[in-house]
């Protein structure tokens, strides 16, 4: 994800001192004078204007701020001595940057009013025009509040346990099987060999895929991929504009931006061997043999099967066993006795000779 600066804006910043509110670049409070706390939040300003002032945007671009470890003056990344006390301030302490504030605030916020006299001002002034107070939002003060007593989401719990519950006894019914002696009273086996011909099949992918010797179809512009950089054939997409603390006072408005790549999305056309149709053979012996397909002129024979069925009498119990293994299917013997392992749904998993 690629950061996409707009510009800067001025941040504020309120004293704790006074209350007042005060421009993120003042580095003293406009109403009591004291200095601003090296821990100070900036805020964002209720309507954030683009900064044209080459010298406040140059400062933003130099990074965060240092606090002199002497006096406490606050002076730009570039500096080397404080310009309070000419302290060296390769022993101060540099403010942090880089904290989202909030969404970009580029429309025009509605009049406040003076909370002493009640006069409407601007969104954007720092104190009122008649009287001179301070226009910073006072925080409320919270009551301790009891934490709200959660809600037992029950049906969730009975559904949830339900389901496993299910879960649990449907694994069981696949897994778990007994032992059965059963005799082998009949069988049946099915040979089938599919018919193919070739014939027209149609794909869809990008068009530098398309196989050599396909016939290209329609095509529709299509997001292949999406990444960080422009490219050919990109698009621009980009986020909600936000404001980061530069940790000077004044904040980046920037956006989050990918791009998306563009290409073809093609239908085409190739020749491909399909199943048009299928032969088969079956008995109820232990003789199978392969059917005979009569293929027409551009058939071929395709996937050839074989399926062999079992049939077991258990003291009244009637039991089928599937297989696709011919050596299995040709030891059981009309009459022959077998160990059958039967699951709770009656289905015989496996079979093993009883002797």
């Amino acid at each position: 994800m690629t950061k996409k600066s707009l510009g800067y804006v001025e941040l504020e910043w309120n004293c704790p001192n006074c209350g007042s509110k005060n421009a993120g670049t003042a580095t003293v409070c406009a109403s009591c004078g004291a200095p601003q706390p090296e821990d100070v939040k900036f805020e964002q300003a209720a309507q954030e204007v683009m900064l044209t002032d080459q010298e406040k945007i140059d400062r933003a671009k130099s990074g965060p701020d240092i606090h002199c470890a002497y006096c406490g003056t606050r002076n730009p990344a570039s500096s080397t001595v404080c310009s309070q006390c000419g302290a060296d301030l390769a022993e101060g302490s540099q403010r942090g940057d880089g904290r989202t504030l909030g969404t970009h605030r580029d429309k025009a916020a509605p009049d406040i009013l003076c909370p002493a006299c009640g006069s409407p001002n601007p969104a954007t002034a720092h104190r009122c025009s008649q009287c001179n107070t301070s226009l910073a939002t006072p925080k409320p003060t919270q009551a301790k509040q009891q934490p709200a007593p959660r809600r037992k989401n029950t049906w969730i719990y009975i559904v949830g346990g339900i389901a496993l519950f299910a879960c649990v006894i449907f694994a069981f019914l696949l897994l778990h099987t007994e032992e059965e002696a059963g005799q082998v009273t009949s069988v049946q086996w099915t040979y089938t060999i599919a018919i193919e011909e070739l014939g027209p099949v149609e794909y869809s992918t990008w068009q530098d895929e398309i196989p050599t010797g396909a016939v290209m179809g329609s095509c529709q512009d299509r997001v292949r991929r999406t990444q960080d950089s422009p490219a050919l054939n990109s698009v621009e997409v980009c986020g909600t504009p936000y404001t980061v603390d530069s940790g000077t006072g004044i904040g980046e408005v920037v956006q989050d931006c990918q791009y998306e790549i563009h290409d073809d999305w093609c239908s085409y056309t190739v020749q491909e061997w399909q199943q048009v149709d299928a032969v088969s053979s079956s008995g109820n012996d232990f003789a199978p043999y392969w059917p005979e397909p009569q293929l027409l002129t551009g058939q071929r024979e395709g996937e050839s099967s074989e399926q062999y069925e079992i049939f077991f009498d258990s003291d009244g119990r009637d039991y089928t066993y599937d297989t696709t293994d011919y050596d299995t299917f040709v030891q059981c013997e009309i009459g022959s006795k077998w160990i059958l392992n039967v699951n709770a749904l009656n289905a015989v998993v496996s079979i093993s000779p009883a002797n």
